[in-house]
């Protein structure tokens, strides 16, 4: 029973620690893309209509 209360906890800490770097470094990712496609935008956005419909 203790062995497993443990593992639980063992696992948690695992999660914590290691589950939320690679999140940040995803959201840096996505940070930078929505600004390259954001400058990709205003870039091709040669009369300022922002498309015609």
């Amino acid at each position: 029973m203790i062995k497993h209360i443990l593992l639980i906890i063992l696992i948690i800490a695992l999660v914590v620690l290691f589950g939320t770097w690679p999140l940040s470094i995803l959201g840096k990712v996505f940070e930078w893309l929505g600004s390259a496609i954001s400058w990709l935008a205003g870039a091709i956005n040669f009369f300022g209509w922002n498309g015609i419909v």
